[in-house]
């Protein structure tokens, strides 16, 4: 059981020490998003969304909170903050927002995620957009992060494609990406 202070050991020294700009992105389409973990009966947990089918792009993938950098953000914190807001209505603040881990890059659609982390006690109340957000996937951390396997299905499109299970739930792609960076700072330890 990993409890909030020994995540914070883990996560700290492996964050991005400077902030990553729009520059970043080159010709990929710059984005952000917001892993949020939080306790529920004493155990990590994460929270992920299923994209709605409505959408243009990734439509039915499990991903984080979070979406495209527009120029009025100005950052990609507050892209990945404003996302949260509009897709599950959670409004978390910039001192809630523990750093940010490597950028990562899909692998259909060049974007360039850059991936924020808050940990939280528990989870605050959402309330999801239905135009964006199908479902709230909400999983227990170390489980999911235990469940990684190569991902053979997307072999042809990276070499180092990870996927995790949880129940029914497949995530691959960027999720996954953004989940191995949290499987090996937080798994490796143990």
């Amino acid at each position: 059981m990993l409890r909030k202070e020994q995540v914070l050991s883990f996560l700290r020294p492996a964050l991005v020490s400077r902030p990553y700009l729009p520059a970043d992105a080159a010709l990929a389409t710059p984005a952000a998003v917001l892993v949020i973990i939080h306790y529920h009966k004493d155990r990590p947990h994460v929270f992920l969304t299923k994209r709605s089918s409505n959408l243009k792009s990734h439509t039915g993938e499990i991903s984080f909170p979070g979406g495209r950098y527009v120029e009025g953000d100005g950052t990609f914190l507050k892209t990945a903050l404003r996302e949260t807001a509009e897709e599950v209505g959670i409004e978390f603040t910039i001192d809630q927002i523990v750093g940010c881990l490597s950028a990562v890059r899909t692998m259909t659609s060049n974007h360039f995620i850059v991936p924020f982390v808050t940990i939280q006690d528990i989870l605050p109340q959402y309330r999801i957009s239905s135009s964006e957000v199908e479902v709230v996937i909400d999983v227990p951390l170390i489980e999911t992060l235990e469940s990684i396997e190569l991902d053979t299905e997307h072999y042809h499109l990276a070499k180092d494609a990870f996927k995790f299970t949880y129940g029914k739930n497949v995530i691959w792609g960027a999720t996954a990406r953004v989940l191995k960076q949290m499987h090996d700072i937080l798994l490796r330890p143990l």
